[in-house]
């Protein structure tokens, strides 16, 4: 082989290494690049277009007996059974914020606290049992309602007592977490205090 078709070849063969170099190269920034424009769709549209996120429930049924007593009147007692759904979660997502940190391939993503998202008596469920009725001492629906109430916000009380909301956050975090979990090697989430 000549001094000529050598170097023709050794240029040739730099050539296209050059060419696979830069081929592999500019695939890789486009690879990236679609990675990005990927994370900011989801960070931007998909996440803030949830409203709420709700992430536990706790069912609840109770039956309940209220009695009114008068001194001259008598007595009135009733029975009541009703059903209700607390739910726990991220009240706002548009407070969710997700950085992708590419130097460490992390996406850090910062949780609002979660509180109760919902409390709701199932209308349907209510049951209403007159045990003892007195025309002159009533148990009024203004009555029976109130009390309804008073252990919806009970039960709701109790629930954050025991450690319900922090629960919560921890699924929101792990929810939210996996929305996001194709773009980074690791991902941190903290809940706001």
């Amino acid at each position: 082989m000549t001094l000529r078709a050598a170097f023709a070849l050794a240029l040739a063969l730099a050539v296209l290494g050059f060419t696979w170099f830069a081929a592999g190269r500019a695939a890789r920034a486009a690879e990236e690049k679609r990675r990005r424009e990927a994370f900011d769709n989801l960070a931007s549209t998909v996440v803030e277009r949830i409203a709420e996120l709700s992430v536990l429930e706790y069912r609840y049924t109770d039956v309940m007996e209220l009695n009114r007593k008068f001194l001259i009147g008598g007595t009135s007692s009733s029975l009541v059974r009703f059903s209700g759904v607390v739910k726990a979660g991220i009240a706002d997502v548009s407070g969710v914020h997700a950085v992708w940190d590419r130097a460490s391939d992390t996406v850090r993503i910062a949780l609002p606290p979660s509180s109760i998202v919902s409390n709701e008596v199932d209308v349907s469920s209510i049951r209403i049992w007159d045990l003892k009725r007195n025309l002159f001492v009533p148990i009024s629906t203004d009555l029976k309602i109130q009390e309804i109430s008073a252990f919806r916000d009970k039960v709701a009380s109790e629930l954050e007592a025991t450690g319900f909301l922090k629960e919560a956050d921890d699924r929101a975090a792990e929810v939210i977490g996996s929305l996001f979990a194709g773009f980074g090697g690791a991902i941190e989430t903290k809940v706001a205090k």
